[in-house]
């Protein structure tokens, strides 16, 4: 996945920049210029497969620094700390990490735990008064995720879903031709998205941590692209 795509291009909007969301074309209009800002300090919560693969890319990243870990396996904090250089009081479990509020070490808490995790682990480290990057689904439901946006408002932090697509060149290229009219008006689309899931214990199928079935985990690639080519038939 080229290090989850540079690390969602090295943070792209950081925890300064959501702002820009609003007009995506703007992010590769130009060559991006070499950062020379401040680091933003990241703690990572669940330490899975995705989570290793998140801290592998951050090694390479100009804009975040992983500082910290939040996992509910002692040996996984152990191995992170040697593998990362963490510090014992930058490590946290789900029992206590609300204590992240006076650790000024950290900025903002990526949250990589299971879907139906999401929505109460961001408002905890909302209310911690710490930044979030969630990782997609944002929740399990419409109600979960503005519950995630008003926490995030009340205490005045940033708050990022991990949906790389929405910063690819490619992507940002299509809505740019849609925008132009080079499409028409679609009246069809065809989305294909899955993968072998391999272990049949894993927390993908088990409903409860999962929120749902494939369309909350992949099939959500193939629900945005048809947002992003407004294909009238389905979203008027």
């Amino acid at each position: 996945m080229s290090s989850r795509r540079k690390f969602i291009e090295n943070i792209a909007v950081s925890s300064i920049g959501v702002s820009i969301l609003g007009n995506p074309t703007r992010l590769f209009a130009s060559p991006i210029k070499e950062y020379d800002g401040s680091m933003l300090r990241v703690a990572i919560m669940g330490l899975g497969s995705y989570g290793n693969r998140v801290a592998e890319a951050m090694l390479d990243c100009k804009k975040a620094k992983l500082v910290g870990v939040i996992s509910g396996t002692p040996s996984k904090i152990t191995d992170w700390q040697a593998k990362y250089g963490i510090p014992k009081k930058n490590c946290y479990n789900y029992d206590n990490f609300d204590a992240i509020k006076s650790n000024d070490d950290i900025d903002a808490v990526y949250v990589i735990t299971p879907n139906g995790l999401h929505c109460e682990q961001t408002i905890r480290v909302a209310k911690a008064g710490k930044h979030v990057i969630c990782e997609k689904p944002m929740g399990i439901n419409a109600e979960e995720g503005q519950r995630m946006v008003d926490a995030c408002k009340a205490a005045n932090v940033k708050l990022l879903i991990g949906y790389r697509m929405h910063f690819e060149p490619k992507t940002v290229h299509v809505i740019q031709m849609r925008k132009d009219g080079e499409f028409g008006q679609p009246k069809f689309f065809q989305g294909q998205s899955g993968f072998v899931i391999g272990d049949p214990t894993q927390w993908r199928l088990n409903k409860e941590l999962a929120g749902g079935g494939a369309m909350m985990d992949i099939g959500i690639y193939s629900i945005n692209g048809a947002r992003y080519v407004r294909v009238k038939t389905l979203f008027g």
